[in-house]
């Protein structure tokens, strides 16, 4: 079997596709659920996506098939059906509020008037453009991308660092654990990013300490969501909840920036040139996977996948909010399942499977 991806572009994709999308309106989100504990209920979500994929990683490390081609050769085609259908649902649901968030940001934050809401669509044209074409596409946009991601946190954060009080965090664990609860949980859309690990595991070039590295690119993608959180609270303290797009607001009152011009939008562009993809993912694994369910061409899939966000943007733009609160209090437990509880049982049953179809063949020899 020819392998999609390599150990790299995974390790990439995490760190320089991931962290951007949690940017924009979940800092303003954490900050008005949680304070100055934001980072804590963040944390959870890290650790549960961690958790996630070290399971995946090490149970079904020894398979060359991915998660949904496993499951149908493991328990059948109607099992495997069912599950690829419930994760298309579960991509198209995840690109709804990253989606119309940066289209808000883009038209609140970037022009001195207001724009047609045509304005945001030529980004459906990319979008649709990449899940036309095949696996390798994602690989090679982690490939591509991560340079300028990289330039754009550091640069970002280079900028912020001055004007941040860290003391603003404490005391850790002020709000409670209800409430840090209720902050993981509200958040879950933005996490759950253990879900895009099931098409890796299984389909990538095998090398030397592929684990240590995924896990570590894991890892250091969620410090870098932590720490902008750091800093976000740490720059507007009480009032963080009121700053809706943190990727504009975090270094606006930085004193260079004040006896220059706004050069801190070099590192934002950047970033908004890598969040283009990184919305794209959804879109794309959706497509994959409606491809797999209904047996259909792939420009079929891609309009599926596209359709419903474009028509949603289009002429139901003023039930946004009415769809975030939707997602954000009732959806969130469907990305918990699917993105973390359901994944990680079934890795743990397909290992146990695994582990006595070898035994029962050492023993027929």
């Amino acid at each position: 079997m020819i392998k999609t991806f390599r150990t790299r572009q995974i390790c990439f994709f995490y760190i320089s596709l991931l962290p951007v999308v949690k940017f924009f309106t979940m800092p303003s989100v954490l900050a008005g659920i949680c304070g100055e504990d934001l980072w804590i209920s963040a944390l959870f979500n890290c650790l549960a996506d961690f958790l996630t994929i070290s399971v995946l990683y090490f149970c079904l490390r020894c398979e060359n098939a991915d998660f949904f081609t496993l499951i149908k050769e493991k328990f059948g085609t109607a099992l495997s059906k069912t599950v690829i259908a419930f994760y298309t649902a579960f991509f198209l649901l995840k690109t709804v509020i990253p989606l119309c968030e940066e289209k808000d940001y883009v038209e609140l934050t970037l022009y001195m008037t207001s724009p047609s809401v045509f304005t945001f669509m030529p980004v459906f044209s990319a979008i649709f453009f990449i899940c036309l074409k095949k696996s390798r596409v994602i690989g090679r946009i982690a490939d591509g991308v991560f340079f300028i991601a990289v330039a754009g946190y550091a640069f970002t954060f280079a900028l912020s660092l001055s004007d941040t009080d860290l003391s603003a965090i404490l005391p850790v664990g002020a709000h409670g654990l209800k409430s840090l609860s209720l902050g993981a949980y509200s958040s879950a859309t933005w996490f759950n990013d253990g879900a895009y690990f099931l098409f890796f595991v299984g389909n990538f070039v095998k090398s030397k300490k592929d684990g240590l590295k995924i896990l570590f690119s894991v890892a250091l993608s969620s410090l870098l969501v932590l720490f902008f959180l750091v800093v976000f609270y740490g720059t507007f303290n009480s009032i963080a909840f009121r700053q809706r797009f943190a990727l504009t607001e975090i270094s606006k009152y930085t004193t260079a920036i004040n006896n220059m011009e706004r050069f801190d939008y070099i590192p934002v562009f950047a970033l908004l040139f890598t969040s283009v993809f990184s919305l794209a993912l959804p879109f794309y694994f959706a497509c994959e996977l409606s491809a797999r369910l209904f047996n259909i061409k792939r420009f079929v899939a891609a309009v599926f996948a596209c359709a419903p966000t474009a028509i949603f943007l289009i002429f139901f733009d003023e039930y946004f909010s009415t769809a975030e609160n939707f997602i954000l209090n009732i959806a969130s437990g469907y990305f918990i399942f699917f993105g973390t509880v359901f994944p990680v049982v079934m890795a743990v049953i397909i290992k146990i499977r695994a582990d006595k179809e070898k035994k029962y063949a050492v023993c027929e020899n």
